[in-house]
């Protein structure tokens, strides 16, 4: 066994069919924060609308972004 454990992912985000789990540059950050800082990489985060909800089985919070229709960035 090792000494240090990986420790779990505690969110996951989904931007259309693209899924990021959370690494070192997002933890402690808000969902705002994360939002502001994928915009450049994904434009129609944005204006999309935010739905966040926890996965039961693996205790995952899972943050999505539904782009607004019509709406480009």
């Amino acid at each position: 066994m090792s000494d240090n454990p990986a420790t779990p992912q505690n969110r996951v985000f989904v931007i259309g069919g693209v899924r990021l789990t959370e690494d070192a540059s997002m933890v402690g950050k808000s969902t705002a924060e994360i939002q502001k800082m994928l915009t450049s990489l994904y434009p129609q985060v944005e204006n999309a609308t935010v739905r966040e909800r926890t996965d039961e089985a693996s205790s995952m919070t899972i943050i999505e972004w539904i782009p607004k229709p019509g709406r480009k960035g």
